[in-house]
């Protein structure tokens, strides 16, 4: 029997399990509040984490854990002195402060750059961070002696005093060179950003120190591994140790990912540590949008009525269309002033239609991400909050013209560390997430959304003039 106690950092929450042989024994979680101190900053303390993962791991704990693995949310920029303790709050990967630092970077440091890091740059990446820092709060640079980019390299720095970061979150930050495994000198070493080493998964960080020990009431001196960040992790869960599945995750945000032998350009490639990469292309509103429509333009019905009004309803067989940019695009193309767009609409409407063109638009927008990054992908698995409602898995079988399986993703993030750990103590392997449900293709509708896809597309490219002018006078009214 393999015990390990596995963590999760999240930006929500702080989640602790003990999983048994691969199966949850027992899961607790500790809420994790946000600050939002100007609009587009969003930070959090690293204090916070740690208080969450304590808490969640002193509910689970228990006297035969073999091991513990930490994983959790990357791209976050945590400065830290000497003796750990943090100079100020983290600045959290969705924190967008450093546009203007980040422009005069891609300036300065060109297409190699881009090349490095095997895939797109924007206002998000830490270097811009650290460069937005030295000019706005050069104290804090100052004081800095070492930087943390995520929650879980915190709490396991906490735990046994390994300053570390695993390569999937190294390929999150805009510092790495994917293809070389190594911290990519012209940005590191120009800007001076005290980036820490660089640790495989795998491999055990250090031992549980023993005051942590009796404090989380747990063995002294278990291994602590350093897991992947949580991308890759919930990836590991859904795929199994060495599988491959492309998958859709469709939560408030969204992203279509599948694993493979080397990094695919044009998406963001995040290595596993075993000589493969997680080809991941992100959406910045997936459920979110759903949510959205749920509550201003349907009266604010819930999930479950939402999957009836839809059931049985083609918007496309109506000429309605959603684009579901609310908050910008990245994927396939990079856009921050892009909006949502609800196109086709006649009086004869009903809510019924509307609710089903934002599912298809939804379901359009995953489907433009899984021909980058798995064209020849002949089932998709689905995971996620918004998949619990089945118009949507429908939608999603018809736009793309394959099955699509629904699958267990419950604490996958937790599954994927006790993966890792697996891996490191040379116990047995972990499989992969199992599949619920299915749902096959329409091959009529299917047919209808192959002609509305360039619509679809067409959409967003024709209008961007249009979402500049917008955003310009979204500036203007927030400047009066």
């Amino acid at each position: 029997m393999t015990v390990v106690l596995a963590v999760d950092v999240g930006p929500t929450a702080g989640k602790a399990a003990c999983v048994v042989d691969g199966a949850i024994d027992d899961v607790a979680e500790v809420p994790l509040g946000r600050s939002t101190p100007r609009p587009g900053r969003s930070e959090q303390h690293p204090d916070d984490w740690w208080a969450a993962a304590v808490g969640a791991m002193r509910s689970v704990a228990r006297d035969d854990v073999d091991a513990i693995s930490v994983t959790g949310q990357m791209q976050d920029l945590v400065p830290l002195r000497a003796d750990g303790r943090p100079v100020r709050p983290a600045i959290l990967y969705g924190d967008a402060r450093a546009g203007a630092e980040h422009e005069e970077l891609v300036d300065r440091f060109g297409p190699a750059w881009v090349d490095a890091v095997c895939g797109p740059l924007d206002a998000t990446n830490l270097a811009a961070k650290w460069v937005w820092l030295q000019r706005h709060e050069p104290d804090v640079v100052e004081a800095t002696d070492f930087v943390l980019l995520g929650a879980h390299s915190v709490v396991v720095q906490r735990l046994c005093g390994a300053v570390l970061c695993d390569p999937t979150t190294a390929a999150t930050t805009g510092l790495f060179d994917v293809r070389s495994g190594v911290w990519w000198a012209p940005v590191v070493e120009e800007l001076g950003i005290p980036v820490p080493p660089l640790g495989d998964p795998s491999t055990p960080a250090g031992w549980l120190a023993t005051a942590v020990a009796a404090a989380l009431e747990l063995p002294a001196a278990v291994p602590v591994f350093h897991a992947n960040g949580d991308a890759v992790a919930t990836t590991l869960a859904l795929v199994g140790d060495g599988g491959r599945r492309p998958y859709a995750s469709i939560g408030t945000s969204g992203w279509v990912a599948d694993v493979a032998d080397r990094p695919l350009g044009g998406a963001l490639s995040l290595p596993v540590g075993d000589g493969r990469f997680v080809s991941i292309a992100p959406m910045l509103t997936a459920g979110a949008a759903i949510d959205w429509a749920r509550e201003a333009i349907l009266g604010g019905i819930g999930p479950n009525a939402l999957d009836r009004l839809a059931d049985g309803v083609s918007a496309v067989e109506h000429g309605v269309l959603f684009v579901p940019h609310l908050d910008g695009v990245r994927f396939p193309v990079s856009s921050s002033e892009a909006t949502g767009v609800l196109v086709g609409l006649r009086r004869s409407t009903g809510a019924d239609v509307v609710a089903a063109a934002v599912l298809e638009g939804v379901a359009h927008a995953l489907g433009q991400l899984l021909d980058l990054i798995a064209p020849d992908a002949v089932e998709l698995a689905a995971c996620g909050g918004a998949v619990r409602i089945d118009a949507v898995l429908r939608a999603l079988a018809d736009v793309c013209g394959i099955p699509v399986v629904r699958v267990d993703d419950a604490h996958a993030g937790l599954l994927g560390a006790a993966i890792v750990a697996h891996r490191g103590m040379g116990a047995e392997p972990l499989g992969a997430a199992a599949v619920t449900d299915r749902f096959e293709p329409d091959p009529r509708r299917h047919e209808l959304h192959l002609r509305a896809r360039p619509r679809f597309e067409a959409v967003v490219s024709s209008l961007g003039p249009v979402f500049g002018d917008l955003a310009a006078l979204r500036a203007g009214a927030d400047d009066a």
